[in-house]
């Protein structure tokens, strides 16, 4: 069994597909599936010479279906010598289905959108990484000495320590655990959840998935996950899950913003404060009342965000969130006194 240098971290589904786009681009030959699960990004720290390789055979089923998806047009032929031998199955993609078509025009702000989401990949760890992959493949024949890449690499910010594993298990749809604060009894249990998506709301991440301890639909926020995310095992592998029917996530989404549009807060604001200011942005009426009225999925952060402001705000309803900043003061002064 050959010793697999140590990884920093997981690589993400991401990656793994621009590391197999460049790998496949760049070939003059096109590479066998040994040949792209022994050298390219994301499969060669996992392969194992002469070993079983079925799970990883079955991601690269799935990544393949990706590219396709996503238009890419990754072909797939035996060569003419192998005699119709599925085994000598080659995949590549033509560089000239993958150039920019000439009649496409961009308008002013469509490429300051590319602009920005340029900026949003820059960055040099997948550079090296997809650089080794095509250092290895040369080695083998495999691609041409022209086949210099920009190195990118996607980057989304996320303070939450949590949000790499999580996107990591989304993308291979693999169950996992993790020990989650109770924010209203501060109660800590381990949850163990197949993650269907992470979602952004009011400024916070969410992962959104089934858990299997309540066998229903659950939210959880990146914020209040107080373990390190792991993968669940049978025996050395990791326990997957199929993939929910898009209807199920859809309706999940529907549901939490449901709650959002059924909860609201409302607040009087002193004029000419930062509060003012910050609300009068998203609700004109605050213009003309000095009120605003809030939707939110989660109280508790939600109180949280209004004690920055203080005395520039006065809650009217709910007298829930009154008391959970009250608390939330009265527990700074206590430990400050």
């Amino acid at each position: 069994m050959t010793n697999k240098p140590s990884n920093e971290y997981k690589v993400s589904k991401p990656e793994r597909l621009f590391s197999l786009t460049c790998a496949l681009l760049y070939t003059t030959r096109g590479l066998t599936k040994t040949e792209i699960l022994r050298s390219v990004r994301g499969y060669d720290t996992e392969y194992v010479e002469g070993g079983d390789n079925s799970s990883l055979e079955r991601k690269f089923e799935r990544d393949k279906e990706s590219l396709r998806h996503n238009g890419i047009q990754l072909e797939a032929r035996i060569p003419a010598h192998e005699d119709e031998n599925n085994q000598a199955t080659v995949y590549l993609i033509k560089r000239e289905s993958f150039y920019w078509p000439k009649d496409i025009k961009f308008t002013p702000r469509q490429l300051a959108l590319l602009n920005l989401a340029a900026e949003a990949w820059a960055g040099g760890s997948l550079s090296t990484a997809a650089s080794r992959g095509i250092t290895k493949l040369r080695a083998m024949g495999s691609v041409g000495e022209d086949s210099d890449i920009v190195g990118i690499a996607p980057r989304i910010q996320a303070y939450e320590p949590s949000f790499r594993d999580l996107n990591n298990a989304v993308s291979d749809y693999q169950v996992v655990q993790f020990d989650y604060r109770n924010p209203q009894t501060g109660e800590i249990m381990t949850r163990t959840l197949q993650p269907w998506l992470l979602r952004q709301v009011a400024g916070q991440w969410l992962v959104m998935g089934f858990d299997e301890l309540r066998q229903d639909t659950r939210n959880f926020m990146l914020r209040r996950i107080v373990s390190k995310v792991t993968a669940v095992k049978a025996g050395k592998d990791s326990v997957s899950f199929e993939p929910p029917a898009k209807h199920l996530i859809d309706a999940a989404v529907a549901d939490l913003d449901a709650l959002a549009q059924k909860q609201t807060a409302l607040l009087r604001v002193k004029p000419d404060t930062e509060a003012w200011f910050r609300f009068e942005l998203d609700l004109s009426s605050a213009k003309h009342t000095g009120e605003v009225e809030l939707h939110y999925h989660d109280i508790y952060v939600l109180a949280e965000q209004l004690r920055e402001y203080a005395n520039e705000i006065e809650v009217v309803r709910p007298e829930s969130l009154a008391a959970l900043i009250r608390a939330g003061f009265e527990k700074v002064a206590d430990q400050h006194a």
